[in-house]
């Protein structure tokens, strides 16, 4: 009896040990669950911030940054870096915590009433580190975008405590920029108005953090309290790209205003603010022309409920702002000697740049100021007229019109390689301006019209002018453009056996509804509504169908047919297709509506009640019934001569392409 007493208390004096050391401190759960192990890596300290090429790496390094909220449970150990405990005192036993992993799910997760419990034991954990990486945790808080858990926790924070830094040398401030969210930023500025300047360990200041991952709100709060003209010529040019580099123009227009000592500088790397906006185009889609229309959507865009005209009018406004900046930025570095300006355009490569993507704007605000720029060739031996050629650049190409004679000596121009304008002519344009038409036969089309618009600059001597590879223009683009000669070949008669099917079988049903007259015939054989205007309009548009159909089907023949050289995808088998596929539309407009009311069970009833003298109104319903297959079968031929009116526009702006 003894001894079981004896096993029993010691029982349950072992399940009171176990129960009090698993228990939760401070309300906090399963403390396996609060450790978390960041992914983002550091910030490479080794590339130049202002260089046009490294900048979106700089954004996704920014990006992973901000991120961290999001990061994997794994192992409570590898984030615990602090020996920080304390003793907590529960029915006369002590109970030690290592407190990292528990301080680190409170300002994840925005728990401020355990972290205040926690900060009421030991004021000095806040400024613990709590992972591997140094973070503390208001480093966790500001960047789990946790507004509330910031403001009460500053206000236990020393002035000194919020420029704290992690391993990497980035300061809470640091990453309330990256987060957004401008009321933590406000904050801690606040409670210390160095952080602004406090830069991380790439030297990046909290305001171009920001301007990187594209944080409007945050950069326009930033801005006026960053002393920008404390920066050093490297940090405000990195802050001036960026805000180009995310279109943030307004942004960019405020610096360079402010400061313009350094802005024909380029940096270490060659890159410059000017070499960024050569390669973001000027001019958008919407074609909006004039003052009168560009005033006109201003107004529209302030009634509520129109975010088209509000994003029409920001476009307006970034274009706008955009070419202030061009100007601005040009007018700067004219004031330099002219060898300077030949090598920095020789080096940067902005003009060719510019070219390549299309920025008509930059180009022509450049070349009005300074004009022999269009002389100018890259190191392949290219002008900027031979760039916009191989990158099929229509804009660019067309101001070669607008330079007198000039255009007959840079025709001559020929690249490293021995070619010529109309050799690049020939060769095949790149994916992204390939495929701005669908189907290889058009693209094959518009590749012949390229070709073709540029053999009328070029002198008669240069026709068959033979290239290093002892190549002409016509034999290198036969070479090049094989390959899409035969796409377009298939394309095409796999589009022609589709679309013939179809118009067979409108052709079937058009041939039997011309011999099935609606109403039926009288004792005479004649139709019953033979005198009936509306019968004669049926009549005429069923006939209309049969004959569309049957054309379609001898052009869809033809295309089957064909020869398929290369000067037939330049106008016969473009045309033939269009107009097949045009008529057969119209066709399918026809016969779908008489179709539809002629086997309509309630008008093949009614349609014999005239007949028997129904209701003393001879002819009333089927005359309504025919009069709304007619009225429909209007509405169809207005839509096929919409389209029609669609296809030849389409057809003339690849003409002039």
């Amino acid at each position: 009896m003894a001894r079981r007493n004896r096993r029993r208390r010691a029982n349950e004096r072992r399940r009171q040990m176990k129960t009090y050391e698993s228990e939760p401190e401070l309300g906090s759960d399963d403390l396996s669950e609060l450790s978390r192990e960041d992914t983002y890596p550091p910030l490479d300290t080794h590339i130049y911030r202002s260089n046009p090429l490294v900048v979106e790496g700089q954004v996704l390094q920014l990006q992973n940054m901000d991120s961290q909220v999001e990061i994997k449970v794994e192992d409570p150990i590898s984030i615990v870096n602090a020996q920080h405990v304390i003793v907590h005192q529960r029915k006369g036993k002590v109970n030690t915590l290592r407190l990292g992993p528990f301080l680190y799910r409170a300002a994840l997760r925005g728990d401020w009433k355990a972290a205040k419990t926690a900060l009421s034991l030991d004021k000095t954990i806040a400024c613990i580190q709590i992972t591997e990486r140094g973070e503390r945790a208001l480093h966790i808080a500001a960047a789990a975008k946790q507004t509330a858990f910031v403001i009460n926790l500053v206000e236990h924070l020393n002035t000194n405590d919020l420029e704290l830094e992690d391993k990497h040398g980035n300061t809470a401030f640091c990453f309330a920029a990256v987060s957004g969210v401008v009321e933590i930023a406000k904050v801690m500025y606040e409670k210390n108005k160095n952080l602004p300047t406090i830069r991380s360990s790439i030297g990046q200041t909290p305001l171009e953090m920001a301007i990187l991952l594209g944080n409007r709100e945050m950069v326009e709060y930033l801005y006026p309290i960053t002393p920008l003209k404390d920066l050093n010529s490297e940090e405000y040019m990195g802050i001036l790209v960026a805000t180009i580099h995310t279109d943030m123009y307004d942004i960019a227009l405020k610096i360079l205003n402010a400061d313009t000592r350094i802005v024909t500088s380029p940096t270490t790397n060659k890159g410059s603010a000017l070499q960024v906006l050569a390669r973001k185009p000027l001019s958008h889609d919407h074609r909006i022309r004039g003052w009168i229309w560009q005033r006109l959507v201003s107004i529209i865009a302030t009634i509520p409920y129109v975010p088209y005209f509000k994003r029409i009018y920001s476009s307006l406004q970034m274009r706008r702002q955009a070419s202030q900046l061009v100007k601005g930025l040009w007018e700067q570095i004219l004031k330099l000697p002219d060898s300077e300006i030949l090598q920095l355009i020789q080096e940067t490569q902005i003009f060719h740049d510019a070219a390549k993507i299309g920025n008509i704007e930059f180009l022509t605000q450049l070349t009005h100021s300074y004009p022999d720029l269009m002389w100018k060739v890259d190191s392949n031996g290219c002008s900027i007229f031979h760039v916009a050629v191989i990158n099929r650049q229509e804009k660019v190409f067309s101001l070669i019109y607008h330079i007198g004679a000039v255009k007959d000596l840079i025709t001559l121009y020929t690249d490293n390689e021995g070619n010529n304008i109309l050799h690049m002519a020939g060769k095949l344009a790149p994916p992204s301006r390939l495929n701005i038409v669908s189907g290889a036969a058009l693209q094959m089309q518009r590749e012949l019209l390229w070709f073709k618009e540029v053999k009328k600059i070029v002198p008669y001597s240069l026709l068959e002018m033979k290239n290093g590879d002892h190549k002409t223009p016509s034999e290198l683009f036969s070479e090049k453009h094989k390959e899409l000669r035969e796409d377009g070949e298939e394309w095409m008669k796999e589009t022609a056996t589709s679309c013939m099917v179809v118009a067979t079988l409108i052709a079937t049903v058009a041939f039997a509804a011309a011999f099935t007259a609606p109403g039926g015939n009288n004792d005479t054989g004649a139709p019953i509504f033979l005198k009936d205007g509306w019968f004669t309009v049926f009549v005429i548009s069923d006939a209309g169908a049969m004959f569309s159909s049957t054309t379609s089907i001898m052009m869809f023949l033809s295309i089957l047919t064909a020869r398929y050289a290369e000067d037939d995808f330049l106008f016969s088998l473009p045309a033939k297709l269009m107009v097949s596929n045009l008529r057969e539309k119209y066709c399918i407009a026809e016969v779908e509506p008489h179709e539809a009311e002629l086997t309509n069970p309630a008008v093949v009833a009614t349609s014999t009640a005239p007949v028997a003298g129904v209701d003393g109104v001879e002819g009333s319903q089927p005359m309504s019934a025919m009069s709304r297959s007619c009225r429909l079968s209007l509405k169809a031929f207005k839509a096929w001569i919409s389209s029609w009116v669609s296809a030849l526009s389409l057809a003339h702006d690849n003409k002039g392409a």
